[in-house]
């Protein structure tokens, strides 16, 4: 629910041309010599949280909170703003955290506020690399826990009269070695009001407390192996032509338009999510080109996917649970389907994130 403002001075170098002429010989000529000469640069980074007011990106641009950063780091300095989304950040300001951007949901509690004292569930995840780690606060549910990620609950605790918090790091028997320390990490120095931190292991007999603190009811977990890097491409219409092209592979739940038709690979499903002012056309594309991409991998790999459809808005649980940080708002604040006892195999993992547009020329 909140916006923050993030300040970063950085180093600017330009170059100073003089020219090295004079009164005595060789006055004539056009050698020139260069000088570095460096400047600093404040670059404002405006963060908005996906359930952030949107009014208030035109309330900070015009409102006199500029003149105060103008008066912080001085008058001579040029400023430069960018504004950023929730889990749509730059890998430049992701690089400042250093792999421990921690999302929590609601608002940041004033002095005034009563501690809203509840168990939190969050949900650690690398898209494409290091630098796009996030940790991101889901529902406490276990039906949201999936054996290829690593998560964190933090878990109240009464004793005595006095309330404290326990730790708990639920490492997924297919996520990595480097997710898993990375995990590990952050629970031990981002949550430094806990007394406690505890590391647990899928199937390793987690104590009843853990099940009780995240929903009371252990789900069904879709493993996945973590052997390769995550790959999206977009599939786009221009002027009566059709083209696929490479997206990148840190994307959410917010890349889902609701003009366009997505196809997503999993690794053991295709599906194929359908917004709801998508146009015929881009429909009938896009399930041939599922159907074309299901049955080239399968081709390849030897590896058959199934091939499902689902429509904004009646998402289920095991399209939802590919995404980090699944959200309410967005889209619709509906409670997820229940999913079914199916577990799925092992599959390598491969995302594959298409976007269908159209643009044709209709003249």
């Amino acid at each position: 629910l909140d916006q923050y403002v993030i300040l970063q001075k950085q180093q600017s170098t330009g170059k100073k041309k003089e020219e090295a002429g004079g009164g005595g010989e060789g006055a004539g000529d056009d050698d020139e010599e260069e000088e570095e000469e460096e400047a600093l640069v404040c670059r404002v980074y405006f963060w908005q949280g996906r359930d952030a007011s949107k009014v208030c990106w035109p309330q900070y641009s015009l409102s006199s909170f500029r003149t105060k950063i103008r008066e912080k780091i001085g008058s001579k300095m040029p400023i430069e703003d960018e504004r950023c989304y929730q889990q749509q950040e730059n890998m430049k300001l992701l690089s400042y955290f250093k792999g421990k951007f921690i999302i929590h949901k609601g608002k940041r509690p004033s002095e005034k506020d009563a501690p809203n004292v509840r168990p939190r569930l969050y949900h650690v995840r690398q898209n494409g690399n290091i630098l796009a780690q996030r940790c991101v606060e889901i529902g406490c549910s276990s039906l949201l826990l999936n054996s290829g990620f690593c998560y964190i609950l933090k878990l109240p605790v009464n004793k005595d009269g006095d309330m404290s918090y326990i730790l708990y790091v639920w490492v997924g028997s297919k996520s990595s070695e480097e997710l898993m320390n990375a995990t590990i990490e952050i629970g031990k120095e981002a949550f430094d009001d806990v007394e406690t931190v505890s590391v647990l292991y899928e199937g390793s007999n987690e104590p009843d407390i853990f099940w009780t603190g995240d929903g009371g009811e252990e789900g069904v977990r879709s493993p996945r192996r973590l052997d390769g890097a995550d790959q999206t491409v977009q599939v786009f219409e221009r002027e009566s032509y059709f083209a696929v092209s490479e997206k990148c592979s840190d994307f959410c739940q917010d890349d889902l338009s609701d003009e366009d038709v997505m196809i997503l690979d999993s690794g053991t499903d295709v599906f194929v999510w359908i917004g709801e002012e998508s146009s015929d056309v881009e429909r009938k594309l896009a399930l041939k080109s599922a159907q074309l991409y299901q049955q080239h991998v399968q081709d390849l790999t030897g590896d058959a996917r199934k091939l499902s459809i689902v429509r904004r808005g009646k998402e289920n649980l095991r399209f939802i649970k590919l995404f980090h940080g699944w959200g309410p708002s967005g889209l619709d604040s509906r409670t997820p389907a229940r999913p079914t006892t199916h577990q799925d195999s092992t599959p390598k993992l491969l995302f594959i994130l298409i976007y269908i547009h159209s643009a044709w020329d209709t003249s």
